[in-house]
């Protein structure tokens, strides 16, 4: 036959075998779990935002891209445009899965449309000294958040 005892703290009973109160043990490994998160979500706020936004982004970017693609001539645009909304999406996909490669594939992803933008520039001869404008140079924006310790966090699949 067990015993039941009474916890002091809630008020709860419990079998006499345990020492501490189990209920009481679990609110309160549950309160600093929720600390932890809390604390982790407040320092994070920025960096969440500019993730959600880039792939909002890539998501445009992958919709405007397949849009296009009919209306484009045939041959290399046409590629281009393909090969752009295929990265994006899988971009994106990863991402969303917070996959280890995701992390890489999106600075990757930066970086080369951010020099490609600027190349365009160079081309059409609209470039003055340092004026890149600022299409290509704002996805540099999102580089930050990749190279954040929470990025690390994030991605670790």
């Amino acid at each position: 036959m067990s015993e039941f005892v009474e916890c002091q703290n809630c008020g709860r009973k419990f079998f006499a075998e345990n020492i501490d109160c189990p209920y009481c043990r679990d609110e309160q490994e549950a309160r600093e779990r929720t600390a932890e998160l809390r604390g982790a979500s407040s320092a994070g706020g920025m960096y969440g935002v500019l993730f959600t936004s880039f792939m909002m982004v890539l998501a445009g970017v992958a919709l405007l891209a397949s849009l296009s693609m009919p209306r484009s001539p045939a041959g290399s645009p046409r590629l281009l445009l393909g090969l752009e909304s295929l990265l994006a999406l899988v971009t994106l996909a990863g991402l969303a899965a917070r996959r280890r490669w995701a992390r890489l594939l999106a600075i990757l992803y930066i970086l080369a449309n951010a020099a490609v933008g600027v190349l365009a520039l160079i081309g059409r001869g609209q470039v003055r000294a340092l004026a890149w404008g600022p299409g290509p140079t704002a996805m540099l924006l999102f580089l930050l958040p990749f190279f954040s310790p929470q990025a690390r966090d994030r991605f670790s699949r």
